[in-house]
């Protein structure tokens, strides 16, 4: 919990200065859509583009999941920080100033997640004067030398050397950060020794080269420690953190990033800053984990299309095809490439340099191109029985395929490998899968708007032009009341423009705005990114909203006098007046017009 509170106007400067679009843009790829710019949701697993950003009214909503707000919101989620941690990354940032005390207790009061940030931060530095500056860097220096990286680029990307000693870095660091933040961070270790509760702490690495992992933003996460000479295991990544999860980074996505241009995903460190070093942008790295449905949708996020660069000895071609099965669920565009057997990015791209290597992206080959190519190569088939096989390994993964289309296009290509009649390979499909059952497909993300309930559409559409600034809140003075908007959720969020003490309508109370609970937030952050498409009849259609609403308050009106005239008996003067009234009401009502 943080011990500080900040004023509004610190809070409207950080807001003012935090362009929400920018900052989206570095986790998300964004593409133009009307007003608006749309992608996939960071916050839930999605196929179709319903993440919307309005860049004039700087909020956010998903369409899938509900997820919205403004750039706190934005920020806040995706990093998982707390409005405070929130709120001096962003100041930091925008160059605001936040008066905080640096004492020991204020430090105490930070999250464990921002000090392990810290602590990784400071370890980095470490280990990269370790490497530049020692004497005992002199052995990882000349390793990377033969690796072929150059001075400059192993100061760009902060690569550094863990000394072979048990508590170099704990003596650097535990004057700043406590045991449990280091042990936390994945940077030391606790003793196990046999009848002593605190035996102490050593460093987890130990005489290796230290590649700090990054998040998108530039964060150090954790590391990667390479071994340059005889020791187990060659990698050694840091441990599981609240900050750190391999299987959900890619390395070298911090690297600035060609647009336009498909993500590259390889498998080691090396490989990423040895193709960078060449030129070669967008390339990015697994942490020696298999790749996941993380991974993908990570990649994403930065990327219309992937390209994934598998070594060519057996390992790696099995590791392709066991990745296939998750490249179809995904439905991504993908495109495969087997270097030859032996050889990894960064031995190909020094023996052959930049040229042939973006050549061999070019000719990546597609899902199904690399399927039918790998399940052929082994018996090269001729045989009657030699096709059937392949037919048999290759059918689960066309009937994997989402659409007919990409499933047509799959036997055809089958057919024409196997030198068979596309019909008669069409027909053993038909009749394969009418043997074997289909394994079931995973569900589908809930659409989260399809259990919204629904809002009146005169209501939603004039807070919808309130949001958005299409339609000036005074102009609904003398015409319509807070109470006239009957649904909850629409009242609460528009009583932001009723100032009840002079019963006028005037621009929003952003204070109030800031504060109204989860459901109107959404409805908020929702209403502000739907596009607008009749901007020519803007007067018109707040007219007929206008209209529609005070044709409802008559309607209400004239149902309790008709109530009224019900419960009257033997007072003929007084059901007289209420007739008149109703007749009153129903001309008011037929005078309101709506457009059509």
């Amino acid at each position: 919990m943080d011990q500080y509170t900040y004023s509004n106007q610190v809070l409207e400067a950080v807001r003012e200065r935090s362009d929400l679009l920018s900052i989206a843009s570095e986790y998300l790829s964004l593409k133009k859509s009307g007003q608006n710019y749309s992608g996939l949701c960071p916050f839930h697993e999605e196929k179709t583009a319903s993440f919307n950003i309005n860049p004039i009214k700087q909020f956010f909503h998903c369409f899938g999941c509900g997820a919205g707000g403004d750039v706190f919101q934005f920020v806040s989620q995706i990093e998982g920080l707390s409005f405070p941690e929130t709120l001096r990354q962003l100041a930091e940032r925008a160059d605001v100033s936040l008066v905080v005390d640096d004492n020991p207790k204020a430090a105490q009061a930070r999250s464990e997640g921002e000090e392990i940030y810290r602590a990784n931060a400071t370890a980095a530095e470490h280990f990269h004067r370790n490497l530049i500056l020692k004497p005992e860097g002199a052995s990882a220096r000349t390793y990377l030398e033969t690796r072929g990286l150059s001075d400059e680029t192993i100061r760009d990307f902060s690569v550094g050397y863990a000394l072979s000693t048990w508590d170099d870095l704990l003596k650097k660091l535990r004057s700043t950060f406590s045991p449990l933040i280091l042990e936390k961070a994945g940077l030391i270790s606790k003793r196990a020794e046999r009848g002593q509760k605190d035996a102490g702490h050593f460093d987890r690495f130990r005489d290796r080269v230290m590649f700090p992992i990054r998040n998108p933003q530039g964060k150090v996460l954790g590391f990667g420690g390479r071994v340059f000479g005889e020791g187990e295991p060659k990698y050694l990544n840091t441990a599981e953190t609240p900050v750190f999860r391999k299987s959900e980074i890619l390395f070298g996505l911090d690297r600035p990033k060609v647009v336009g241009q498909p993500l590259v995903i390889v498998e080691g460190y090396l490989d990423v800053i040895t193709a960078i070093q060449a030129g070669i942008p967008n390339v990015v790295a697994t942490l020696g984990t298999a790749l996941t449905g993380a991974h993908l949708r990570l990649a994403r996020r930065h990327a219309e299309k992937i390209v994934i660069v598998f070594d060519g000895d057996a390992a790696g071609v099995r590791a392709a095809l066991r990745t296939l099965p998750l490249l179809i669920d995904e439905e991504m565009p993908v495109g495969i490439v087997t270097l030859p057997s032996g050889v990894d990015p960064d031995t190909f791209i020094r023996e052959n340099g930049k040229a042939a290597f973006l050549l061999v992206l070019a000719r990546a080959s597609s899902i199904m191109d690399f399927c039918i190519a790998q399940s052929i190569l082994p018996t090269s088939p001729k045989t009657v029985n030699d096709k059937m096989a392949v037919i048999r390994q290759v059918m689960p993964f066309i009937r994997r395929l989402h659409s007919e289309v990409e499933k047509s296009d799959g036997l055809r290509m089958l057919s024409d490998r196997l030198l068979l009649r596309e019909t008669d390979v069409r027909s053993e499909y038909l009749r394969l899968a009418r043997q074997e059952k289909k394994s079931p497909l995973k569900p589908s993300v809930e659409n989260a708007e399809k259990q919204v309930e629904a809002l009146p559409h005169d209501q939603e559409t004039l807070l919808i032009l309130l949001l958005q600034g299409l339609l000036e809140p005074e102009e609904l003075n003398g015409k319509l009341r807070l109470d006239d908007f009957t649904h909850p959720l629409v009242q609460q969020v528009i009583s932001s423009y009723w100032y009840a003490e002079h019963e006028t309508w005037s621009g929003p109370d952003e204070a109030h705005l800031r504060i109204l609970d989860a459901s109107a937030q959404s409805l908020v952050s929702r209403l502000t990114v739907i596009d607008v498409l009749d901007l020519e009849c803007i007067s018109q259609i707040e007219a007929d909203c206008v209209n529609m609403l005070q044709k409802k308050k008559i309607d209400r009106i004239r149902s309790k006098i008709e109530h009224q005239l019900k419960q009257v008996t033997g007072d003929l003067e007084a059901a007289k007046v209420l007739k008149k009234k109703i007749m009153d009401l129903s001309r008011a009502s037929s005078n309101l017009t709506v457009s059509h």
